[in-house]
């Protein structure tokens, strides 16, 4: 039995609308506004990463005379994410018992308020303190946004919209990025303003999202007939499945995400100013691998697994082998529309295992499994590096690994589509 569906989930209408036709309660049928707000939400994590990295270099002055300071100053940019590794089933699992709006208004404003707190601290303790608040409640926006985009949308409707975020993401990551370089220049503390545009979400949100109404009897009924859409109990054996590819997806992801600088490094760039712009150059790539994913919604999800492996592995051995960056670069954007389509392909695909009941806590863990690569990429391509002979050598092995996989999946669909 095939463990990756071989046909794209079932298209039409919306989880709310075959609810309430069951139930026989007037439809709420979300739309454009709720598409949008869900945009917004899912936007607002890259502020924990992206707003504070041009500022690095300050936080690491202003706070030189703190002891251990080396250790403490990155924390405040990467708490936030392992909060999102460790924490996220739980916060799933919270707004499946305690409902999806309730919790993800209450985390905007705690994001949003934390956020700011840097403004008022001085006490780099307190500062890294703060960040694990955000980073809480990092982890129940991104887990309650994609649940709610489970809730509201379904078939090709919710692929239209996981391919406009991810088509934006990369936009919106590089004004978050430019603004916070241009603060950052200003004074060390201005870049944690951009958290202001928290609060804006959070008004978004509370007029644009409602609390998805739970199945009816009859509907559950329905679900338990469908191996994607479990019942009671929680599924773990498909959970095992979705986390356990998603973590092996994430190591591949994350090779290009964490190690970006020093690709473009050993290309022979030195100015981290212009790494900066070819890697925002590059990340145009995202923009076309979420129009792929939109535009040819009736691709099977394993079919697009295949493809977004070949992706990153003609980028990994193509710039690992480029003799100079006119032709590195054009291959690292190759990686990078394998980027645009790697997440909203396997949210789709995570998606389709659970029903609406476990949705929070199966997304929940989904998104831990995916953070979780961020911290295990790294140890593994140094890992790699040792017996591969370097960097770039390990970069290349990897690249190697996924043409290999993407041959054997590529081949498997083939094989049962001639049957």
């Amino acid at each position: 039995m095939n463990p990756l569906p071989s046909t794209p989930p079932r298209a039409a209408g919306g989880a709310q609308a075959e609810a309430a036709a069951i139930g026989g309660a007037p439809a709420r049928q979300a739309g454009a506004a709720q598409g949008i707000a869900l945009l917004a939400v899912m936007s607002m994590p890259t502020l924990a990463l992206a707003a504070l990295v041009p500022g690095l270099p300050q936080l690491f002055q202003q706070f030189s005379s703190v002891p251990r300071f080396e250790l403490l100053v990155p924390m405040i940019i990467t708490v936030p994410s392992l909060c999102v590794a460790l924490f996220s089933g739980a916060a799933g699992a919270i707004a499946d018992r305690w409902g999806r709006r309730k919790l993800l208004l209450a985390a905007l404003l705690a994001f949003s308020l934390l956020g700011l707190a840097p403004m008022m601290f001085d006490s780099l303790w307190l500062i890294v303190a703060s960040r694990v608040v955000v980073g809480l409640a990092e982890a129940a926006i991104l887990t309650v946004g994609n649940a709610l985009m489970g809730d509201y949308f379904e078939g090709q409707q919710r692929q239209k919209w996981l391919g406009y975020q991810n088509m934006f993401a990369p936009l919106i990551g590089s004004a978050i990025l430019l603004s916070g370089g241009f603060l950052a220049g200003l004074h060390w503390r201005y870049p944690f303003l951009l958290y202001l545009s928290g609060f804006a979400v959070f008004a978004f949100a509370f007029h644009a999202c409602w609390e998805p109404r739970k199945p009816g009897p009859e509907l559950r009924a329905e679900h338990r007939a469908e191996p994607q859409a479990a019942s009671s109990p929680f599924p773990w054996r498909s959970t095992l499945l979705v986390c356990g590819v998603t973590v092996l997806f994430s190591l591949v992801f994350f090779v290009q995400a964490v190690q970006h600088g020093r690709i473009f490094g050993d290309m022979g760039v030195a100015s981290p100013e212009r790494i900066s712009i070819l890697a925002t150059v590059a990340s145009l790539g995202t923009v076309i691998g979420g129009y792929l994913f939109k535009r040819y919604a009736n691709v099977p999800v394993n079919l697009w697994m295949s493809v977004i492996l070949a992706f990153y592995g003609v980028c990994y051995i193509g710039v690992a082998w480029a003799p100079n960056l006119a032709i590195g670069l054009p291959l690292d954007a190759l990686g990078q529309v394998g980027g645009g389509l790697l997440l909203p392909v396997l949210v789709t695909w995570a998606l389709g295992h659970y029903g609406y009941e476990h949705r929070g806590r199966g997304m929940g863990l989904w998104g831990g499994a995916f953070f979780l690569g961020q911290f295990l990429s790294p140890p593994l391509v140094t890992l790699i590096g040792t017996a591969a002979g370097g960097f770039l050598a390990s970069v290349a092995a990897i690249g190697a690994i996924c043409l290999a996989v993407a041959a054997a999946l590529g081949g498997a669909h083939l094989g049962r589509a001639r049957r």
